[in-house]
């Protein structure tokens, strides 16, 4: 069985000097043991991406536009398959 997880992409401030604060929020919200710590990842130029459980996907996105964070991205990620055909 695989877990679905959602890929949340951040966009922040033309320095990056929100990226704490993302956290900050999550943290406050109760949601920052949903992120997967080791996917944490600067995704584009100006914005911060990490990995959720598909199932906290909306809480985590809500939480995040309700506290002034105005680009929320959300993508479904597939686990990868190493074998083949």
């Amino acid at each position: 069985m695989s877990v679905t997880e959602s890929l949340v992409v951040v966009k922040l401030d033309h320095n990056g000097s929100q990226a704490p604060l993302v956290f900050e929020v999550l943290e406050q919200a109760g949601l920052l043991g949903e992120v997967s710590e080791n996917e944490l990842e600067m995704v584009e130029s100006g914005a911060v991406g990490f990995r959720v459980p598909r199932d906290r996907m909306a809480a985590v996105v809500l939480a995040l536009e309700c506290n002034g964070f105005a680009d929320v991205r959300a993508y479904e990620v597939q686990p990868s398959r190493e074998t083949s055909a």
